[in-house]
């Protein structure tokens, strides 16, 4: 994109974002929290995902069947995945408090734990009610 293009993106964005209230820029505030919770949320799923990955791809013996009892450790994978996203909350929340306003903080401290929650709930929910069927299917 040359210049002029550069130019006009960026003053079509801010008017848009003056017509909607500022939605866009807390919306590029709310983006980086979305990483670590989907993070979190695949961290969950390991545990049923790599026995289904491994016999989708066809893998058989011993290494298929150590992959299967991964399963009675769903609990624990759920559990270090929460942990990931609540530990990935605090740090957010405590470099938010030293470089943002108290009014900005004040914000980020719902916005940031609601963000990760919601992106882990949605990759937690993709991955064991849409991802594994279909790698089930496949079998």
């Amino acid at each position: 994109m040359n210049q002029t293009g550069d130019t006009q993106l960026a003053e079509s964005l801010e008017g848009t974002e003056q017509t909607h209230g500022g939605v866009l820029s807390r919306l590029r505030q709310a983006l980086p929290s979305v990483g670590p919770g989907a993070v979190g949320g695949v961290i969950s799923t390991v545990c049923c995902l790599l026995p289904a990955v491994a016999l989708a791809i066809g893998l058989t013996g011993g290494l298929a069947a150590a992959f299967v009892n991964l399963g009675r450790f769903r609990v624990y994978g759920l559990l270090v995945g929460l942990g990931i996203t609540a530990l990935s909350m605090w740090l957010s929340l405590r470099r938010s408090r030293q470089c943002c306003t108290p009014e900005e903080y004040k914000r980020r401290q719902i916005a940031v734990p609601l963000t990760m929650l919601v992106s882990f709930g949605i990759v937690y929910g993709l991955v064991m009610y849409l991802v594994l069927p279909l790698l089930h299917k496949m079998d």
